[in-house]
């Protein structure tokens, strides 16, 4: 009868051994798992992070952008409204001009026809 007791116990502690090395096993994979899991999430956020980075630097250069052409087009209308004013100016000056010399000549020819008659 001792040895059925002495092999029961033997075969209680093989099997406590056998499951005890199982349940290390399964807890170090699910711990494993677990490492992996949170490493994939603070990847993700840092991903994230990095894209929210991106999209505001680019937001800033889109509208340093915006408003560089802002200003080039209120430039840009000053100077062709001064350009068209200038062009009134030119226009006027010409045909003020034209008006004298048209004058000085219409004074020539009566000047020139009372003379000789």
């Amino acid at each position: 009868m001792s040895y059925i007791v002495v092999a029961g116990i033997a075969v209680s502690v093989g099997t406590s051994l056998l499951g005890n090395e199982a349940s290390k096993k399964t807890a170090q994979k699910q711990i494993d798992a677990m490492r992996s899991i949170e490493m994939a999430k603070i990847a993700e956020q840092e991903k994230v992070e990095l894209e929210k980075l991106r999209v505001m630097t680019e937001t800033q250069r889109i509208g340093f952008m915006s408003n560089s052409l802002e200003k080039y087009r209120e430039a840009l209308q000053k100077e062709s409204t001064i350009r068209l004013r200038d062009s009134w100016i030119y226009v006027a000056s010409l045909g003020c001009g034209t008006g004298v010399l048209y004058a000085i000549s219409l004074m020539y020819s009566k000047s020139g026809s009372n003379g000789n008659a």
